[in-house]
Protein backbone atom coordinates (compact mmCIF):
# COMPACT_ATOMS: atom_id res chain seq x y z
CA UNK A 1 0.00 0.00 0.00
CA UNK A 2 1.31 3.55 -1.09
CA UNK A 3 1.27 6.51 1.24
CA UNK A 4 -1.08 7.95 -0.46
CA UNK A 5 -3.97 5.21 -0.09
CA UNK A 6 -2.54 4.65 3.34
CA UNK A 7 -3.75 8.48 4.06
CA UNK A 8 -7.15 7.90 2.05
CA UNK A 9 -8.32 4.93 3.92
CA UNK A 10 -7.79 7.31 7.08
CA UNK A 11 -11.60 7.25 8.74
CA UNK A 12 -12.74 10.87 9.38
CA UNK A 13 -14.69 11.56 12.52
CA UNK A 14 -15.00 14.26 14.58
CA UNK A 15 -12.98 15.59 17.74
CA UNK A 16 -15.19 14.67 20.01
CA UNK A 17 -15.72 10.88 18.44
CA UNK A 18 -12.15 10.53 18.26
CA UNK A 19 -11.56 11.64 22.15
CA UNK A 20 -14.21 9.06 23.15
CA UNK A 21 -12.90 6.33 20.78
CA UNK A 22 -9.54 6.92 23.17
CA UNK A 23 -11.52 7.14 26.73
CA UNK A 24 -13.61 4.36 25.91
CA UNK A 25 -10.43 2.24 25.44
CA UNK A 26 -8.68 3.47 28.43
CA UNK A 27 -11.25 2.69 30.42
CA UNK A 28 -11.39 -1.04 29.42
CA UNK A 29 -7.39 -1.45 29.73
CA UNK A 30 -7.39 0.11 32.73
CA UNK A 31 -9.57 -2.91 34.61
CA UNK A 32 -6.55 -5.01 34.57
CA UNK A 33 -3.92 -6.84 32.70
CA UNK A 34 -0.65 -5.99 31.62
CA UNK A 35 -1.35 -2.00 31.17
CA UNK A 36 -2.79 -1.56 34.45
CA UNK A 37 0.05 -3.88 36.40
CA UNK A 38 3.26 -2.19 34.59
CA UNK A 39 1.98 1.06 35.35
CA UNK A 40 1.50 0.32 39.13
CA UNK A 41 5.00 -1.10 39.62
CA UNK A 42 6.59 2.19 37.40
CA UNK A 43 5.03 4.27 39.57
CA UNK A 44 5.44 2.76 42.66
CA UNK A 45 9.55 2.09 42.79
CA UNK A 46 10.37 6.09 43.19
CA UNK A 47 7.99 6.18 46.50
CA UNK A 48 10.23 3.27 47.79
CA UNK A 49 13.56 5.54 47.46
CA UNK A 50 11.68 8.75 48.37
CA UNK A 51 11.38 6.54 51.52
CA UNK A 52 15.05 5.74 51.07
CA UNK A 53 16.73 9.66 51.03
CA UNK A 54 13.96 11.71 53.07
CA UNK A 55 14.27 10.13 56.04
CA UNK A 56 18.03 8.62 56.21
CA UNK A 57 19.17 12.32 58.27
CA UNK A 58 17.92 10.05 61.00
CA UNK A 59 20.96 7.27 60.44
CA UNK A 60 22.96 9.47 58.90
CA UNK A 61 22.78 12.58 60.63
CA UNK A 62 22.71 11.79 64.42
CA UNK A 63 24.82 13.19 67.26
CA UNK A 64 27.75 11.47 68.36
CA UNK A 65 26.79 9.45 71.92
CA UNK A 66 30.33 10.73 73.24
CA UNK A 67 31.98 13.91 72.70
CA UNK A 68 35.01 15.89 74.01
CA UNK A 69 37.78 17.62 72.95
CA UNK A 70 41.01 16.79 72.22
CA UNK A 71 43.88 19.26 73.16
CA UNK A 72 46.67 19.78 71.01
CA UNK A 73 49.27 20.19 73.66
CA UNK A 74 47.92 17.07 75.71
CA UNK A 75 49.27 14.94 72.66
CA UNK A 76 52.69 14.58 73.57
CA UNK A 77 51.60 13.84 77.50
CA UNK A 78 51.73 9.90 78.34
CA UNK A 79 48.14 9.83 80.03
CA UNK A 80 44.73 8.08 78.52
CA UNK A 81 41.97 9.76 77.65
CA UNK A 82 39.87 9.69 80.49
CA UNK A 83 42.79 11.17 82.48
CA UNK A 84 43.08 14.24 79.54
CA UNK A 85 39.20 14.62 79.92
CA UNK A 86 39.11 14.65 83.68
CA UNK A 87 41.45 17.64 83.51
CA UNK A 88 39.63 19.05 80.64
CA UNK A 89 35.87 18.93 81.51
CA UNK A 90 36.35 18.51 84.68
CA UNK A 91 32.78 19.87 86.33
CA UNK A 92 31.66 21.20 82.73
CA UNK A 93 28.57 19.76 81.43
CA UNK A 94 29.39 21.25 77.89
CA UNK A 95 29.53 18.13 76.01
CA UNK A 96 32.89 18.75 74.69
CA UNK A 97 32.15 21.55 73.29
CA UNK A 98 34.44 24.05 76.79
CA UNK A 99 37.27 23.27 78.40
CA UNK A 100 39.47 25.17 81.19
CA UNK A 101 42.03 27.81 79.61
CA UNK A 102 44.99 26.24 81.38
CA UNK A 103 48.28 26.44 80.34
CA UNK A 104 48.29 22.64 78.92
CA UNK A 105 51.71 22.47 77.40
CA UNK A 106 52.92 22.85 80.77
CA UNK A 107 51.04 20.55 82.11
CA UNK A 108 52.06 17.68 79.71
CA UNK A 109 55.03 17.79 81.31
CA UNK A 110 53.92 17.00 84.52
CA UNK A 111 52.30 13.06 85.35
CA UNK A 112 48.54 13.18 85.42
CA UNK A 113 48.52 13.11 89.85
CA UNK A 114 50.64 16.50 89.12
CA UNK A 115 48.70 17.94 86.88
CA UNK A 116 45.44 16.86 88.87
CA UNK A 117 46.62 18.20 92.18
CA UNK A 118 47.60 21.43 90.73
CA UNK A 119 44.74 22.30 88.41
CA UNK A 120 42.25 21.04 91.45
CA UNK A 121 44.52 23.02 94.01
CA UNK A 122 44.59 26.46 91.69
CA UNK A 123 41.01 25.53 90.94
CA UNK A 124 39.95 26.15 94.49
CA UNK A 125 41.99 29.60 94.77
CA UNK A 126 40.18 30.89 91.06
CA UNK A 127 38.52 29.00 88.44
CA UNK A 128 40.13 29.54 85.16
CA UNK A 129 38.55 30.99 82.08
CA UNK A 130 36.14 28.34 80.33
CA UNK A 131 36.85 28.75 76.24
CA UNK A 132 35.42 27.06 73.11
CA UNK A 133 37.26 24.04 72.21
CA UNK A 134 38.38 24.90 68.99
CA UNK A 135 40.70 27.56 70.56
CA UNK A 136 43.12 24.90 72.04
CA UNK A 137 41.84 21.58 70.13
CA UNK A 138 39.66 19.67 68.14
CA UNK A 139 36.28 17.78 68.50
CA UNK A 140 36.62 14.14 69.10
CA UNK A 141 34.05 11.33 68.86
CA UNK A 142 33.56 7.78 70.26
CA UNK A 143 32.21 6.75 66.63
CA UNK A 144 32.98 9.28 64.32
CA UNK A 145 32.24 7.12 61.23
CA UNK A 146 28.63 6.46 61.49
CA UNK A 147 27.37 10.25 61.28
CA UNK A 148 28.09 12.83 58.88
CA UNK A 149 28.03 15.07 62.29
CA UNK A 150 31.57 14.10 62.74
CA UNK A 151 32.88 14.82 59.28
CA UNK A 152 32.00 18.61 59.69
CA UNK A 153 32.53 19.24 63.39
CA UNK A 154 28.79 19.93 63.32
CA UNK A 155 28.28 20.02 66.56
CA UNK A 156 28.48 22.61 69.23
CA UNK A 157 28.15 26.30 68.17
CA UNK A 158 27.57 24.74 64.64
CA UNK A 159 24.67 22.40 65.38
CA UNK A 160 22.44 24.27 63.77
CA UNK A 161 23.42 23.52 60.58
CA UNK A 162 23.45 19.92 61.28
CA UNK A 163 19.52 20.49 60.84
CA UNK A 164 20.26 22.34 57.92
CA UNK A 165 20.59 18.66 56.65
CA UNK A 166 16.85 17.99 56.99
CA UNK A 167 15.68 21.85 56.80
CA UNK A 168 17.19 21.38 53.04
CA UNK A 169 15.56 18.55 52.10
CA UNK A 170 11.82 20.11 53.01
CA UNK A 171 12.97 23.53 51.45
CA UNK A 172 14.31 21.31 48.28
CA UNK A 173 10.29 19.60 48.62
CA UNK A 174 8.90 22.66 48.92
CA UNK A 175 10.77 24.21 45.19
CA UNK A 176 9.91 20.77 43.51
CA UNK A 177 6.25 20.44 44.15
CA UNK A 178 5.66 23.43 42.56
CA UNK A 179 8.16 23.47 39.58
CA UNK A 180 7.35 20.04 38.84
CA UNK A 181 3.67 20.36 38.77
CA UNK A 182 3.75 23.11 36.26
CA UNK A 183 6.37 21.46 34.13
CA UNK A 184 3.85 18.09 34.80
CA UNK A 185 0.99 19.99 33.43
CA UNK A 186 2.57 21.97 30.82
CA UNK A 187 5.08 19.85 29.28
CA UNK A 188 3.46 16.11 30.45
CA UNK A 189 3.62 13.70 33.48
CA UNK A 190 6.76 12.16 31.67
CA UNK A 191 8.43 15.00 30.96
CA UNK A 192 8.54 15.57 34.86
CA UNK A 193 9.13 12.49 35.75
CA UNK A 194 12.29 12.31 33.77
CA UNK A 195 13.66 15.42 35.22
CA UNK A 196 12.77 14.51 38.52
CA UNK A 197 14.99 11.03 37.83
CA UNK A 198 18.03 12.71 36.42
CA UNK A 199 17.71 15.25 39.34
CA UNK A 200 17.12 12.71 42.20
CA UNK A 201 20.27 10.36 40.59
CA UNK A 202 22.44 13.14 40.49
CA UNK A 203 21.56 14.68 44.02
CA UNK A 204 22.44 11.06 45.26
CA UNK A 205 25.60 11.22 43.92
CA UNK A 206 26.40 14.64 45.46
CA UNK A 207 24.91 13.27 48.91
CA UNK A 208 27.09 10.03 48.59
CA UNK A 209 30.59 11.94 47.40
CA UNK A 210 30.83 15.17 48.22
CA UNK A 211 33.67 16.69 49.94
CA UNK A 212 31.86 19.88 51.42
CA UNK A 213 28.91 20.21 53.43
CA UNK A 214 28.13 23.14 50.76
CA UNK A 215 27.76 20.62 48.39
CA UNK A 216 25.83 18.27 50.90
CA UNK A 217 23.52 20.69 51.38
CA UNK A 218 22.46 20.94 47.89
CA UNK A 219 22.39 17.29 47.02
CA UNK A 220 19.80 17.25 49.75
CA UNK A 221 17.95 20.01 48.69
CA UNK A 222 17.33 18.24 45.04
CA UNK A 223 16.78 14.85 46.59
CA UNK A 224 13.88 17.00 48.32
CA UNK A 225 12.91 18.83 45.00
CA UNK A 226 13.19 15.40 42.90
CA UNK A 227 11.53 13.44 44.85
CA UNK A 228 8.40 15.75 44.63
CA UNK A 229 8.58 15.88 41.15
CA UNK A 230 9.05 11.94 40.84
CA UNK A 231 6.07 11.59 43.73
CA UNK A 232 3.46 13.66 42.16
CA UNK A 233 4.19 12.68 38.11
CA UNK A 234 4.10 9.27 39.09
CA UNK A 235 1.21 9.61 41.31
CA UNK A 236 -1.15 11.66 38.38
CA UNK A 237 -0.27 9.28 36.25
CA UNK A 238 -1.71 6.30 38.24
CA UNK A 239 -5.03 7.65 38.76
CA UNK A 240 -5.45 9.47 35.39
CA UNK A 241 -5.42 6.16 33.74
CA UNK A 242 -6.70 3.64 36.33
CA UNK A 243 -9.80 2.48 36.25
CA UNK A 244 -12.01 3.57 39.81
CA UNK A 245 -12.06 -0.16 40.75
CA UNK A 246 -8.31 -0.28 41.28
CA UNK A 247 -7.72 3.31 42.05
CA UNK A 248 -8.65 3.23 45.23
CA UNK A 249 -6.64 0.40 46.77
CA UNK A 250 -3.80 1.19 44.26
CA UNK A 251 -3.29 4.67 45.16
CA UNK A 252 -3.12 3.74 48.99
CA UNK A 253 -0.38 0.93 48.46
CA UNK A 254 1.38 3.54 46.39
CA UNK A 255 1.38 5.92 49.73
CA UNK A 256 2.25 2.42 51.21
CA UNK A 257 5.77 2.17 49.03
CA UNK A 258 7.04 5.09 51.44
CA UNK A 259 7.21 3.42 55.00
CA UNK A 260 8.64 0.19 52.81
CA UNK A 261 11.26 2.51 52.01
CA UNK A 262 11.70 3.85 55.65
CA UNK A 263 11.44 0.18 56.45
CA UNK A 264 14.47 -0.99 54.07
CA UNK A 265 16.77 1.82 54.85
CA UNK A 266 16.39 1.09 59.13
CA UNK A 267 17.51 -2.31 58.11
CA UNK A 268 20.45 -1.35 55.28
CA UNK A 269 21.64 1.55 58.28
CA UNK A 270 21.67 -1.82 60.61
CA UNK A 271 23.45 -3.95 58.30
CA UNK A 272 25.81 -1.19 57.50
CA UNK A 273 27.28 0.97 60.12
CA UNK A 274 31.25 1.42 59.00
CA UNK A 275 30.57 4.79 57.69
CA UNK A 276 27.85 6.69 56.56
CA UNK A 277 28.65 6.88 53.04
CA UNK A 278 28.87 3.45 52.58
CA UNK A 279 25.04 3.80 54.01
CA UNK A 280 24.31 6.76 51.51
CA UNK A 281 26.32 4.82 48.37
CA UNK A 282 23.60 1.62 49.39
CA UNK A 283 20.57 4.18 48.96
CA UNK A 284 21.96 5.38 46.00
CA UNK A 285 22.43 2.26 43.47
CA UNK A 286 19.16 1.55 43.66
CA UNK A 287 18.16 5.47 42.34
CA UNK A 288 19.95 4.33 38.94
CA UNK A 289 16.63 1.91 38.25
CA UNK A 290 14.72 5.00 37.69
CA UNK A 291 16.73 4.91 34.28
CA UNK A 292 14.77 1.89 33.52
CA UNK A 293 11.70 3.38 34.80
CA UNK A 294 12.09 6.63 32.02
CA UNK A 295 12.45 4.31 29.30
CA UNK A 296 9.44 1.81 29.57
CA UNK A 297 7.15 4.43 31.08
CA UNK A 298 4.80 6.22 28.32
CA UNK A 299 3.21 9.92 28.36
CA UNK A 300 -0.19 9.55 30.16
CA UNK A 301 -2.91 9.34 27.65
CA UNK A 302 -5.74 11.20 29.56
CA UNK A 303 -2.99 13.89 29.37
CA UNK A 304 -2.53 13.96 25.59
CA UNK A 305 -6.08 14.52 25.30
CA UNK A 306 -6.18 17.60 27.28
CA UNK A 307 -3.29 18.70 24.92
CA UNK A 308 -5.65 17.33 21.32
CA UNK A 309 -2.82 15.22 20.89
CA UNK A 310 -5.20 12.46 20.12
CA UNK A 311 -2.82 10.47 17.50
CA UNK A 312 -0.01 9.81 20.18
CA UNK A 313 -2.72 9.12 22.83
CA UNK A 314 -3.80 6.50 20.65
CA UNK A 315 -1.17 4.67 19.89
CA UNK A 316 0.03 4.22 23.59
CA UNK A 317 -3.14 3.04 24.36
CA UNK A 318 -4.37 0.99 21.39
CA UNK A 319 0.02 0.19 20.55
CA UNK A 320 -0.91 1.28 16.54
CA UNK A 321 -0.76 4.17 14.86
CA UNK A 322 -3.87 5.74 14.43
CA UNK A 323 -6.38 5.12 11.33
CA UNK A 324 -8.51 7.85 12.10
CA UNK A 325 -8.74 11.70 10.98
CA UNK A 326 -10.07 14.80 12.67
CA UNK A 327 -12.39 15.94 10.44
CA UNK A 328 -11.53 19.49 9.44
CA UNK A 329 -13.41 22.89 10.43
CA UNK A 330 -15.51 24.14 7.74
CA UNK A 331 -13.27 27.87 6.55
CA UNK A 332 -15.87 31.24 5.86
CA UNK A 333 -15.23 32.53 2.51
CA UNK A 334 -15.61 35.89 3.67
CA UNK A 335 -12.30 35.32 6.08
CA UNK A 336 -10.64 34.31 3.05
CA UNK A 337 -11.91 37.44 0.95
CA UNK A 338 -10.83 40.10 3.65
CA UNK A 339 -6.91 40.09 3.50
CA UNK A 340 -6.84 43.06 5.51
CA UNK A 341 -7.59 41.52 8.32
CA UNK A 342 -4.97 42.11 10.92
CA UNK A 343 -3.45 39.31 13.53
CA UNK A 344 -4.35 41.13 17.57
CA UNK A 345 -1.27 42.11 19.51
CA UNK A 346 -1.02 40.11 22.15
CA UNK A 347 0.86 41.36 25.09
CA UNK A 348 3.75 39.63 27.57
CA UNK A 349 0.85 39.61 30.53
CA UNK A 350 -1.01 37.97 27.92
CA UNK A 351 1.52 35.82 26.62
CA UNK A 352 2.56 34.87 31.06
CA UNK A 353 -1.48 33.92 31.09
CA UNK A 354 -1.57 31.60 28.06
CA UNK A 355 1.61 29.92 29.02
CA UNK A 356 3.70 29.46 31.93
CA UNK A 357 0.75 30.89 34.32
CA UNK A 358 -1.81 29.20 32.90
CA UNK A 359 -2.67 26.31 35.14
CA UNK A 360 -1.82 28.31 38.21
CA UNK A 361 -4.44 31.37 37.16
CA UNK A 362 -7.01 28.66 36.70
CA UNK A 363 -6.79 27.54 40.15
CA UNK A 364 -8.11 30.80 40.99
CA UNK A 365 -10.07 31.80 37.95
CA UNK A 366 -13.60 30.81 39.29
CA UNK A 367 -14.95 30.46 42.50
CA UNK A 368 -15.37 26.34 42.47
CA UNK A 369 -11.90 25.90 41.74
CA UNK A 370 -11.25 28.84 44.26
CA UNK A 371 -12.90 27.30 47.83
CA UNK A 372 -11.48 23.84 46.48
CA UNK A 373 -7.88 25.21 46.56
CA UNK A 374 -7.77 26.87 49.46
CA UNK A 375 -10.02 24.28 51.22
CA UNK A 376 -7.03 21.41 49.86
CA UNK A 377 -4.48 23.84 51.00
CA UNK A 378 -5.51 23.96 54.33
CA UNK A 379 -5.72 20.40 54.73
CA UNK A 380 -2.34 19.41 53.17
CA UNK A 381 -0.94 21.84 55.64
CA UNK A 382 -2.37 20.65 58.66
CA UNK A 383 -1.86 17.16 57.51
CA UNK A 384 1.92 17.60 56.92
CA UNK A 385 2.03 19.82 60.50
CA UNK A 386 0.68 17.06 62.71
CA UNK A 387 2.76 14.04 60.51
CA UNK A 388 5.95 15.75 61.49
CA UNK A 389 4.81 17.01 65.05
CA UNK A 390 3.65 13.38 66.40
CA UNK A 391 6.78 11.83 64.95
CA UNK A 392 9.60 14.64 66.66
CA UNK A 393 7.13 14.18 70.12
CA UNK A 394 7.47 10.54 69.58
CA UNK A 395 11.07 10.42 69.16
CA UNK A 396 12.08 10.86 73.05
CA UNK A 397 11.27 6.44 73.11
CA UNK A 398 13.80 5.06 74.66
CA UNK A 399 14.53 2.70 71.83
CA UNK A 400 17.66 2.59 69.19
CA UNK A 401 17.29 5.04 66.13
CA UNK A 402 17.32 1.61 63.94
CA UNK A 403 14.29 0.50 65.84
CA UNK A 404 12.76 3.80 65.97
CA UNK A 405 12.18 4.23 61.99
CA UNK A 406 11.30 0.59 61.60
CA UNK A 407 8.77 0.97 64.11
CA UNK A 408 7.47 4.67 62.45
CA UNK A 409 7.18 2.40 59.25
CA UNK A 410 5.20 -0.37 60.56
CA UNK A 411 2.63 2.53 62.31
CA UNK A 412 2.07 3.77 59.15
CA UNK A 413 1.94 0.57 56.87
CA UNK A 414 -1.49 -0.72 59.03
CA UNK A 415 -2.81 2.86 58.88
CA UNK A 416 -3.12 2.31 55.25
CA UNK A 417 -5.78 -0.71 55.70
CA UNK A 418 -8.04 1.55 57.03
CA UNK A 419 -8.78 3.81 54.32
CA UNK A 420 -9.26 0.72 52.04
CA UNK A 421 -11.91 -0.46 54.67
CA UNK A 422 -13.36 2.94 55.00
CA UNK A 423 -13.05 4.05 50.85
CA UNK A 424 -15.14 0.21 49.86
CA UNK A 425 -18.24 1.39 51.79
CA UNK A 426 -18.49 4.76 51.98
CA UNK A 427 -16.80 8.04 49.80
CA UNK A 428 -14.03 10.14 49.57
CA UNK A 429 -15.98 12.80 51.84
CA UNK A 430 -16.79 11.01 54.93
CA UNK A 431 -13.79 8.59 55.24
CA UNK A 432 -11.70 12.25 54.74
CA UNK A 433 -13.84 14.02 57.73
CA UNK A 434 -13.60 10.72 59.47
CA UNK A 435 -10.42 10.36 59.40
CA UNK A 436 -9.60 14.21 60.23
CA UNK A 437 -12.09 13.73 63.30
CA UNK A 438 -10.14 10.29 64.66
CA UNK A 439 -6.61 12.13 64.20
CA UNK A 440 -7.92 15.43 65.95
CA UNK A 441 -9.42 13.80 69.27
CA UNK A 442 -6.26 11.43 69.75
CA UNK A 443 -4.20 14.62 69.63
CA UNK A 444 -6.21 16.43 72.20
CA UNK A 445 -6.22 13.70 74.08
CA UNK A 446 -2.40 13.98 74.88
CA UNK A 447 -3.05 16.93 77.01
CA UNK A 448 -5.50 15.34 79.71
CA UNK A 449 -2.89 12.61 79.78
CA UNK A 450 -0.90 13.31 83.36
CA UNK A 451 2.90 14.17 82.40
CA UNK A 452 4.20 11.44 84.70
CA UNK A 453 2.54 8.88 82.38
CA UNK A 454 4.68 8.48 79.59
CA UNK A 455 3.52 5.61 78.22
CA UNK A 456 -0.18 6.92 77.56
CA UNK A 457 1.32 10.09 76.17
CA UNK A 458 3.46 8.14 73.65
CA UNK A 459 0.35 6.09 73.15
CA UNK A 460 -2.19 8.59 72.12
CA UNK A 461 0.82 10.36 70.07
CA UNK A 462 1.19 7.52 68.02
CA UNK A 463 -2.70 6.71 67.40
CA UNK A 464 -2.58 10.31 66.29
CA UNK A 465 0.60 9.52 63.71
CA UNK A 466 -1.83 6.53 62.90
CA UNK A 467 -4.70 8.75 61.98
CA UNK A 468 -2.76 11.44 60.40
CA UNK A 469 -0.43 8.72 58.24
CA UNK A 470 -4.47 7.06 57.43
CA UNK A 471 -5.46 10.72 56.17
CA UNK A 472 -2.44 11.59 54.39
CA UNK A 473 -3.19 8.46 51.54
CA UNK A 474 -7.00 9.68 51.70
CA UNK A 475 -6.31 13.34 51.21
CA UNK A 476 -3.84 12.44 48.51
CA UNK A 477 -6.77 10.76 46.64
CA UNK A 478 -9.23 12.97 47.23
CA UNK A 479 -7.26 15.85 45.69
CA UNK A 480 -5.74 14.66 42.91
CA UNK A 481 -9.74 13.96 42.04
CA UNK A 482 -11.14 16.85 42.63
CA UNK A 483 -9.51 18.64 39.76
CA UNK A 484 -9.51 18.44 36.37
CA UNK A 485 -6.97 16.73 33.93
CA UNK A 486 -5.84 20.40 32.76
CA UNK A 487 -4.46 21.27 36.22
CA UNK A 488 -4.73 18.41 38.26
CA UNK A 489 -0.94 18.70 38.16
CA UNK A 490 -0.57 22.01 39.40
CA UNK A 491 -3.42 21.74 41.94
CA UNK A 492 -1.62 18.47 43.67
CA UNK A 493 1.77 20.28 43.50
CA UNK A 494 1.11 23.91 44.90
CA UNK A 495 -0.94 21.56 47.82
CA UNK A 496 2.23 19.60 48.45
CA UNK A 497 3.94 23.57 48.72
CA UNK A 498 1.59 24.05 51.42
CA UNK A 499 2.31 20.61 52.53
CA UNK A 500 5.88 21.71 53.42
CA UNK A 501 5.20 24.54 54.71
CA UNK A 502 3.45 22.42 57.84
CA UNK A 503 6.77 20.38 57.27
CA UNK A 504 8.91 23.12 58.07
CA UNK A 505 6.94 24.56 61.19
CA UNK A 506 6.55 21.34 62.70
CA UNK A 507 10.21 21.47 64.05
CA UNK A 508 9.91 24.84 65.30
CA UNK A 509 6.03 24.04 67.31
CA UNK A 510 8.23 21.36 68.76
CA UNK A 511 10.85 23.19 69.78
CA UNK A 512 9.47 26.55 70.47
CA UNK A 513 5.91 25.33 72.34
CA UNK A 514 7.29 22.09 73.54
CA UNK A 515 8.83 23.53 76.49
CA UNK A 516 5.93 25.89 77.72
CA UNK A 517 4.13 22.47 77.70
CA UNK A 518 4.59 19.04 76.31
CA UNK A 519 0.83 19.07 75.40
CA UNK A 520 0.83 22.01 73.55
CA UNK A 521 2.23 21.00 69.66
CA UNK A 522 -0.15 18.23 69.33
CA UNK A 523 -3.17 20.00 71.25
CA UNK A 524 -2.71 23.07 68.28
CA UNK A 525 -2.50 20.48 65.62
CA UNK A 526 -5.07 18.19 67.23
CA UNK A 527 -7.66 21.57 66.92
CA UNK A 528 -6.22 22.61 63.05
CA UNK A 529 -7.34 18.77 62.40
CA UNK A 530 -10.86 19.37 63.97
CA UNK A 531 -11.45 22.07 61.97
CA UNK A 532 -10.11 20.76 58.83
CA UNK A 533 -12.46 17.70 59.27
CA UNK A 534 -15.35 20.27 59.25
CA UNK A 535 -14.38 22.34 56.23
CA UNK A 536 -13.99 18.84 54.56
CA UNK A 537 -18.02 18.61 54.52
CA UNK A 538 -17.87 21.94 52.12
CA UNK A 539 -16.49 19.30 49.34
CA UNK A 540 -18.42 17.80 46.80
CA UNK A 541 -18.37 13.98 46.50
CA UNK A 542 -15.19 12.51 43.68
CA UNK A 543 -15.94 8.63 44.19
CA UNK A 544 -18.36 8.62 40.97
CA UNK A 545 -15.60 7.44 39.02
CA UNK A 546 -15.86 10.09 36.63
CA UNK A 547 -12.59 12.64 36.63
CA UNK A 548 -12.98 16.15 34.82
CA UNK A 549 -10.85 17.02 32.32
CA UNK A 550 -11.60 20.04 31.93
CA UNK A 551 -12.13 23.62 34.30
CA UNK A 552 -15.79 23.72 33.59
CA UNK A 553 -16.44 20.14 34.51
CA UNK A 554 -15.49 20.81 38.32
CA UNK A 555 -18.79 20.19 40.47
CA UNK A 556 -20.12 22.51 42.86
CA UNK A 557 -21.42 21.86 46.47
CA UNK A 558 -24.87 21.43 45.22
CA UNK A 559 -24.30 18.48 43.27
CA UNK A 560 -22.87 16.69 46.78
CA UNK A 561 -26.38 15.06 47.63
CA UNK A 562 -26.99 13.68 44.22
CA UNK A 563 -23.40 12.22 44.29
CA UNK A 564 -23.77 10.81 47.25
CA UNK A 565 -26.32 8.97 46.62
CA UNK A 566 -24.78 8.16 43.40
CA UNK A 567 -21.91 6.50 45.05
CA UNK A 568 -24.07 5.10 47.59
CA UNK A 569 -25.88 3.24 44.74
CA UNK A 570 -22.77 2.41 43.39
CA UNK A 571 -21.42 0.27 46.51
CA UNK A 572 -25.10 -1.35 46.33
Amino acid sequence: MTQDQGEKSKVVISEDTYKDIITNELERIGTGGIFVWSLFFLCVLPNILNGFHVNSYTMLGYLPEDQWCEVDDLQSANWTEEQKRSIVHRDLDCKGCTIWDWDYRELSKMSYDEAYNYTAAMSEISLPTEIPCKAKGSYAYSSPDGTFVADWDLVCEKAIQRTSAQVFVSLGKFFGSFSFGMISDRFGRKTAFTLGAVFFMLSSIFCTFSPWYSLFLVGRFGLGSASSGLFYAAYAMLIENICLKHRSWMSLAFSGSYPIGMMLMALASYLIEEHWRYLQLSLTVPAMLLILNCYLMKESPRWLLTQKRYDRAYKIVFKQPSHYEIKKPAIDSTILSDKKIEEPTISKWQQLREGPLKHIIELFATSKVRKLIFTSYFMFCVTSLSYYVTALNAANMDVSRHLYVAITGLVDLPSLLLPVIMLRYSGRRITTMSLFFLTGIALIMVMVVPQESTVWIVAFAMLGRFGISATYSVVTLYTAELYPTEIRGSALGTCSTWAHVGSISAPYAVDLLGPLGWYIPTTICGCCVLVAGLLTLTLPETGTGKLADRVEEVPSESNTDAECDEVNKSKN
